[in-house]
């Protein structure tokens, strides 16, 4: 849509009126405007009568939103009414990056003597080398001046121009060029102590957070035009670099994958980084969409560009509270970031209604979304060196408990050692003196020898007669009388005793582990053996008559004594009472041990009562 600020009949210039004010803003609304079709008018003909009735008021502070490609021609009318003769007058436009800037100052002889500067011009074409165009307008009391301005732009820009004395106009120059210092000094300062973090502890979270601020500096420098007044003077072919858009891009981007890394430290997340790529993929699309292929309107522009930050700084935000992480300042920063982003579009989005103010609302913002960043950052400092202080606690408690296991250790196996150098010791004492009995024993060998050949030839003589009475002696021992039980427990008194017998007896040939086959073994409680190998332990009731017995051993050991016994033959019940045992108990152990010798075919003639301990039933 077009907009044109009309009056009809315009006539003669209007005059803008100084009095004893020293600052005059908005003066834009005292001003009327031409629009150059063809952009070839010059300055004589513009300041013409011919040409005087076609300028219209400005009731607008954009002038046109349209007329991109034409020069448009402004005129200044002023009157000083002001009594004090020691004012002198100078006019400022804030619009720095106007392309050109033609300032037309009315001379002596009634021609007019040209100024140009602008962004496509040098710098110092300036009169006063300032960011802003400054002219002195040589105005004295009661004189009254007409001014041109020629200006060619290529955006639909808002004009903000000032009326200063000169005394107002220095000490407005000093104070913002005293702040922007401060600003842009301490952001300074914050670059090189994470330069130095990032060289000091190589984490790329300074090295993001360094090139973070670097894109806010190079985004303040685009904005306020000092980039082009300091760092390329002579070379305005430089100046894109610094449009809206692409420091606007780089503060994103950059916020982005500091933002990843910040949260990553936190609570590690693959899809953090994959949506933090995205959102930086989209963005880069964004710019290189908008006004190259196709226009994107500057609001939607705006929301579309928070909408795609807020993609990552969501799942951040997720990941940060599920860690139990409340950081404030992280969060405000990005606040902060979002409103940086809003106030880039000034000219779409005025949050203040004073253009110094709606313009350099943006720096204090940028340097608060810094310090909250860096808050965030040191909070996370804090929060890595309690954790660390924890852990190390923890390691140091760790090793302290493996050195006093391995102290522990180190002393068993020493007195191990020592007892086992004793033993060697003492065996081979015992050897030394074996030696001299087993010699001195040969010599007795020898002796006996002959006496046992003459022994020989006595059991020969006797041995017909040991036959004859073989089958009377192993009759009179099946019938020989049986012991009680009390008697019985004169020889097998208790557990201990009975556990003895039946481990020499399990074990009497040699010991195998049944678990890895190993033959060497050290003695265990309840006189079994636990393997040297595998140390499995194994007792002497295992795999025996006696497995899993479930009254005393010694009253088992009488009964298997009595079911060996044929002059013994007592009934349940009196089993029952000697031993003051369960009839059914009784009945189930005689039942085991009838199964015992049927299983391993026993003669009670000939076999002992022994022989059945170690029979094993399955189940």
């Amino acid at each position: 849509m077009i907009l044109f600020c009309l009056q009809v009949n315009a006539g003669d210039a209007r005059t803008f009126q100084i009095t004893d004010q020293e600052d005059y803003d908005d003066i834009i609304l005292s001003m009327d405007f031409m629009v150059d079709p063809r952009n070839d008018l010059n300055i004589t003909e513009v300041s013409s009568s011919e040409f005087a009735g076609q300028f219209k008021p400005i009731t607008y502070i954009n002038i046109l939103y349209d007329s991109l490609d034409h020069d448009i021609w402004l005129r200044f009318k002023v009157s000083n009414q002001s009594q004090n003769p020691a004012r002198s007058w100078y006019f400022e436009s804030w619009g720095f990056d106007i392309n050109q800037f033609t300032f037309f100052f009315p001379a002596a002889d009634g021609r007019y003597i040209a100024n140009t500067s602008g962004y496509d011009y040098p710098f110092f074409q300036r009169n006063i080398t300032h960011k802003n165009f400054n002219y002195f307008l040589d105005l004295r009391p009661g004189e009254t001046k007409t001014y041109y301005f020629k200006v060619r732009r290529d955006y639909p820009l808002a004009f903000n121009f000032h009326l200063r004395t000169n005394e107002k106009f220095i000490s407005h120059s000093l104070n913002e060029y005293y702040l922007l210092g401060i600003y842009y000094g301490v952001l300074l300062l914050i670059l090189v102590f994470n330069i130095y973090l990032v060289y000091k502890l190589r984490d790329t979270l300074y090295l993001y957070f360094a090139g973070l601020i670097l894109a806010c500096i190079w985004f303040s420098l685009g904005r306020d035009g000092l980039a082009f007044q300091y760092l390329w003077p002579n070379s305005p072919s430089f100046n894109p670099l610094t449009e809206g858009r692409i420091t606007q891009l780089m503060v994103v981007v950059a916020t982005l994958l500091f933002s990843n890394r910040f949260v990553q430290k936190y609570n590690t997340n693959p899809k953090m980084l994959k949506l933090t790529l995205l959102a930086i993929g989209l963005k880069v699309i964004l710019f290189f969409l908008q006004d190259r292929w196709i226009h994107i309107d500057g609001l939607v522009y705006i929301a579309l560009t928070i909408f795609i930050m807020l993609i990552p700084f969501s799942m951040g935000l997720w990941l940060l509270i599920k860690a139990r992480i409340y950081s404030w300042s992280y969060l405000f920063a990005y606040a902060c970031l979002i409103l940086v982003i809003i106030n880039s579009y000034a000219i779409i989005i005025a949050l203040f209604e004073d253009q110094v103010i709606n313009w350099y609302f943006v720096h204090p913002v940028i340097f608060l979304e810094v310090v909250l960043f860096s808050l965030s950052i040191f909070n996370q400092i804090k929060f890595l060196q309690e954790q660390y202080k924890m852990v190390s606690e923890e390691k140091t408690q760790a090793l302290i408990e493996k050195n006093r296991l391995s102290d522990e250790l180190n002393n068993k196996l020493q007195e191990k050692v020592r007892e086992r150098t004793e033993k060697i010791e003492n065996m081979a004492s015992d050897l030394a003196s074996k030696n001299i009995e087993l010699q001195t024993t040969n010599l007795k060998l020898q002796e006996l020898n002959v006496q046992v050949n003459q022994i020989n030839d006595f059991l020969r003589k006797n041995n017909e007669q040991l036959k004859t009475n073989m089958e009377e002696v192993t009759k009179n021992l099946a019938l020989m009388k049986g012991l009680d039980f009390e008697s019985f427990k004169n020889v097998f008194p208790d557990k201990d005793s009975c556990l003895q017998f039946l481990s020499e007896l399990k074990w009497r040939h040699k010991f195998q582990c049944k678990k890895c086959g190993y033959n060497k073994y050290a003695a265990g409680p309840n006189h079994g053996r636990r393997c040297k190998n595998c140390n499995y332990y194994e007792s002497p009731t295992v795999e025996t008559l006696f497995h899993k017995l479930k009254f005393p051993i010694e009253k088992a050991f009488y009964i298997l004594y009595l079911s060996n016994r044929k002059d013994v033959d007592l009934t349940l019940n009196e089993l029952s009472d000697i031993l003051e045992l369960r009839r059914e108990t009784c009945w189930a152990f005689k039942n085991k041990i009838s199964q015992a010798m049927e299983k391993v075919d026993h003669n009670k003639d000939l076999s002992g009562w022994e022989n059945l301990a170690l029979v094993h039933l399955e189940g």
